[in-house]
């Protein structure tokens, strides 16, 4: 009868402990570099992110002076401007004035009041619009190329600055890429790493359950053995006592025989060994013909069972176990149980 495998055994709460244990362990390894990688792609990305801040700054700072720069050649055209405004009226009111230089030397020349004088102050005063407009133009001008200028500051400072933000974000989402497919290869190794772990315990689990398996099978066979020899010896012992009264009967039947002269009959011989031997104590032609027909003719009737005896015997008999065989053999030999030829086969049968 096969006995059922205990898993409540030590041997599986160990593997099982030791299988939990390893697994944390492993868990932890991979969860602790997961956490420093993500911690290391962060700095990256933060360093990125304050790169692209400090190169804005940088940038919108030389744009900055740049358009102040412009914003000062602004101001210094309109100065320029205000000031040549100023001169021309002032040159203008210095050819007109009549009280100025311009008009004492007519009045001394005899031209005052005449057509040359008021032509010279037309003149004066289309010098003077003159100026005033091409002082206009020119500032107006100014101020256009100006802003012009301010605004390609700005257009250049918007590309520069798109420029640093697209770096920055291409620059993130390729750590970002990496970090995820760092990430990803982690948690398959790590899975991998489970895995072969659960499998190093399956097998150290399957090898202690073949191993209870042996144990059982050996405590079984084991048991039967026991039991086998048990039965044995209880048999050899019943065998042994029927033995001693069938042995004590042919002795008695030995003694008459003896007495009566009727011979013919097993008898047992004490030799210098102390173990009994077959001897044919009549010797006549009648028993020689029967044990020659013994051997060739069918087997007695009580062979089978003198046979399993004599086994049992030369297995269990304690001391002298051929003496025992012997001894029992001669009995059966008495009792015309066996021949003389069944005998010597069954003690041949047993390597004596």
């Amino acid at each position: 009868m096969a006995t059922a495998v205990n898993y409540d055994d030590k041997r599986f709460e160990e593997i099982e402990t030791q299988q939990t244990k390893d697994l944390r362990e492993t868990e932890a390894i991979y969860d602790n570099i997961t956490k420093n990688s993500d911690s290391f792609y962060k700095k990256q990305t933060d360093a990125i992110g304050n790169w692209a801040d400090k190169q804005t700054e940088l940038q919108q700072a030389q744009t900055d002076f740049a358009i102040e720069k412009i914003e000062q050649s602004k101001d210094q055209a309109k100065k320029d401007y205000t000031k040549e405004q100023k001169g021309a009226y002032t040159d203008y009111q210095k050819a007109t004035n009549e009280y100025g230089v311009n008009t004492e030397q007519l009045a001394a020349q005899g031209l005052n009041q005449t057509g040359y004088s008021e032509s010279t102050r037309t003149n004066a005063y289309n010098t003077y619009q003159n100026r005033y407009v091409t002082a206009r133009e020119s500032y107006n001008q100014a101020i256009l190329n100006y802003d012009n200028s301010i605004k390609e500051a700005q257009l250049a400072n918007n590309a520069a600055l798109a420029t640093i933000a697209y770096e920055s974000l291409q620059q993130q989402l390729e750590l970002s890429l990496q970090g995820f497919q760092y990430k990803n290869t982690l948690l398959l190794q790590k899975l991998d790493s489970v895995n072969q772990t659960k499998d190093r315990y399956y097998q150290r689990w399957q090898n202690v359950q073949s191993q209870i398996n042996t144990e059982n099978a050996m405590a079984e066979q084991i048991r039967q053995y026991n039991e086998s020899l048990a039965f044995q010896k209880e048999q050899a012992k019943q065998q042994q006592s029927n033995w001693e009264k069938e042995y004590s009967l042919a002795k008695k039947k030995s003694s008459s025989g003896s007495s009566g002269g009727s011979g013919g009959s097993a008898k047992l011989k004490d030799t210098s060994g102390g173990s009994a031997k077959l001897k044919d104590t009549n010797g006549d032609s009648s028993n020689s013909s029967n044990s020659s027909s013994g051997s060739s003719e069918k087997l007695s009737r009580g062979y089978t069972n003198v046979k399993k005896t004599a086994l049992s015997l030369n297995l269990s008999a304690p001391g002298n176990k051929k003496s025992a065989v012997e001894t029992y053999l001669a009995q059966a030999m008495a009792n015309d149980s066996i021949t003389k030829a069944e005998a010597s086969k069954i003690l041949e049968d047993l390597g004596y």
